[in-house]
């Protein structure tokens, strides 16, 4: 039985893809392999070994695109995916913004710490003992785990196209989560979700649980709120980068942009954020959860600052939108698998740190909101947002006063990253998957109790 490395399979598509008429073909190979184990209830309830290996194929028949994938590498199920994605292409509408595939990057970063062989040899075994010892800490503090996931991987990904791009990388990636309440003297606490990830090492355990523990801790005690009011509120990094991702970094796409569903359209060079927020992408962070060699279609990887100091510098593009918007690409193809055509996207956002230490953060009457729910409810193109903060903690001068059952928080976040900053902290936190985020508080931000 013939076996092809994944670029020589690529190649082989690739020509596949021209014989059956395609002007122009893309192939990109991605596979996975690793565990994780899936805790519920208390209990460790699977453990999942991962072997997921698949092609995506992007062909052009002139200004026609077409886009096709198999979740498969076996030669005879990927000769029959060139012939449909050249089927597809050819029934497609023109595209007239159509102008080709990336050529190669004069050169390609080498970004460090983004593979440990050990990692990807951690045994299942050793995943099981990681989850005995998350659930025995957590009973250690009374912590009951409503859900939780260890998992290790080896992510090997390869592209190639007809004019001339042929690239290799190999990474490794671990992350661990809990999901985690108390119940205590007639309370039940929210569940409080603690993460991180690493590409060369397992999550330390022990400290995830310690913060989940804290933060739970947080919720024993209720306060009420009487009425709705505009209140000094501190996002914690996990939500706001929830909030994040769902105004400023939307409007950060060029594709966006370029249709003019972005609220920063036509703002390049003004300043559209308070001064104190610098906002870059690092496709070549050292560690970073989003690290590669080359995006999603090839093109090498950089660092790019998209806000300085509150002014709008530019967009992340491929090379579609790049062209479109008569620029190039940044290297911000993004992929979810071999199943999806690159598009506009991030790697590892990175916001500059702050000034303001722990006790300044919750000078004062302030509310802390560590998490957040229905983000996804977000108006991108307004800024608009109103979700429920659970847990939120009312604070009086750096003492915490208890857990608001039932706050809502609202707002525009465009006007308040720009009007409202009271100050960002000097630390930066890691918010799985590719965000590097400081604390914020912000003033005159809509609260309502539960009614």
């Amino acid at each position: 039985m013939e076996r092809f490395t994944p670029l020589e399979l690529a190649t082989l598509i690739a020509r596949w893809a021209v014989s059956e008429g395609a002007t122009e073909a893309e192939v990109y190979i991605e596979r996975v392999t690793g565990y994780r184990v899936v805790v519920r209830a208390d209990q460790a309830e699977s453990l999942v070994t991962m072997d997921e290996a698949g092609v995506g194929l992007r062909v052009a028949v002139g200004k026609r695109v077409g886009f096709a994938y198999a979740s498969s590498l076996e030669k005879e199920v990927v000769r029959g995916l060139a012939r449909e994605a050249v089927k597809l292409a050819r029934s497609s509408h023109e595209d007239p913004h159509w102008e080709g595939l990336p050529e190669p990057s004069a050169s390609y970063p080498e970004p460090q710490n983004i593979y440990n062989v050990g990692l990807t040899r951690v045994a299942s075994e050793t995943l099981m003992e990681n989850v005995k010892e998350l659930l025995s800490l957590a009973k250690e503090k009374n912590l009951t785990v409503t859900m939780a996931e260890i998992g290790v991987m080896r992510i090997e990904r390869a592209i190639v196209n007809s004019h001339g791009v042929y690239r290799m990388d190999v990474g490794s990636f671990a992350y661990t989560f809990i999901d985690v309440l108390r119940r205590e003297a007639g309370i039940t606490t929210p569940a409080v979700l603690v993460a991180e990830s690493s590409r060369v090492s397992i999550p330390d355990i022990e400290a995830l649980v310690e913060k989940g523990a804290e933060r739970v801790s947080l919720c024993l005690k209720r306060y009420k709120i009487d009425r709705p009011a505009p209140r000094t509120v501190v996002f914690a990094p996990e939500a706001f980068s929830e909030l994040l991702a769902n105004t400023i970094l939307y409007s950060l796409r060029g594709d966006n942009a370029v249709r003019k569903r972005s609220y920063f359209a036509g703002k390049v060079g003004e300043q559209v954020l308070d001064s104190r927020i610098t906002i870059v992408d690092d496709g070549v962070l050292k560690g970073g959860d989003n690290t590669w060699r080359f995006d999603g279609e090839g093109v090498a990887t950089t660092t790019k600052t998209l806000v300085d100091r509150g002014v709008l510098k530019g967009f992340v593009f491929d090379t579609y939108w790049g062209r479109r918007a008569g620029q190039s690409s940044t290297g911000n193809a993004v992929r979810t698998g071999y199943t999806s055509a690159p598009k506009p996207g991030f790697t590892n956002v990175v916001m500059a740190p702050g000034d303001l230490s722990p006790d300044e953060l919750l000078e004062g009457e302030v509310i802390v909101v560590y998490q957040v729910q229905g983000a996804h409810t977000t108006n991108s193109e307004t800024g608009e947002y109103s979700v429920l903060a659970n847990p939120a903690i009312a604070y009086r001068n750096g003492e915490p006063l208890g857990w608001v059952p039932g706050l809502m928080v609202a707002g525009n976040m465009y006007r308040e990253l720009l009007e409202r900053v009271e100050g960002l902290s000097k630390q930066i936190v890691h918010v799985p998957v590719g965000a590097y985020l400081p604390w914020i508080r912000l003033s005159n931000i809509v609260t309502a109790p539960k009614t």
